[in-house]
């Protein structure tokens, strides 16, 4: 299955592309096509074009209000009705940590509108990859998130890796003082092997 992508006035497109390219890659979805657009005249025909291929597109757009600047223009061009709320009726709404965006569908073709952020962006897939299994039939998950342990712990800093270390903990004075004595050293490391 193809999918397309659309950045409309967008600023982080490589962190985005590849967010993207990462999570279509989980269901198999083969992102081909991708345009920048930066003028509201060009985005229906930009479009256009991407849905003539691709049976997914993804649409990123700068925030306007916590919301993607793209999502009226393509709610106008694609007739979706607003509430008085201002929200979209009939849509999946994805939400994020401090944006919004939308999963738009018709029979055989999906429009995600997803804002310029790339960990906002993995906020929403997980709802709307969720809906795309079902409609399209995918296969794949979303990983799992892997536990990261970001604690220092002295015991596991070999003594051997900084010469002239190979003292106790108690010997060193704590931990500060062994952070800085590793310090002390790469510097003096640093001068002495980068002399201009």
């Amino acid at each position: 299955m193809d999918a397309g992508l659309l950045f409309y006035r967008s600023r982080r497109t490589s962190v985005c592309e590849k967010t993207i390219r990462r999570a279509a890659g989980w269901f198999h979805l083969s992102l081909g096509d991708v345009r920048v657009c930066t003028r509201e005249d060009r985005l229906n025909p930009n479009m256009a074009e991407l849905l003539k291929n691709a049976e997914v597109v993804f649409t990123i757009s700068k925030g306007d209000g916590g919301c993607p600047a793209c999502a009226a223009p393509l709610f106008g061009t694609l007739h979706v009705p607003v509430g008085e709320d201002g929200e979209p009726v009939g849509v999946l709404r994805l939400t994020g940590r401090e944006t919004k965006g939308y999963l738009v569908e018709s029979e055989d073709r999906a429009i995600f509108i997803l804002p310029d952020d790339p960990s906002e962006i993995l906020e929403m897939l997980p709802a709307a990859f969720e809906r795309l299994k079902q409609k399209f039939e995918l296969e794949g998950e979303i990983p799992a998130p892997k536990d990261i342990d970001f604690q220092f712990s002295p015991e596991k800093v070999s003594e051997d890796r900084i010469p002239g270390q190979n003292q106790t903990q108690e010997q060193k004075g704590g931990l500060w003082e062994e952070t800085w004595m590793k310090f002390e050293w790469w510097k003096n490391y640093c001068s002495t092997r980068f002399r201009h």
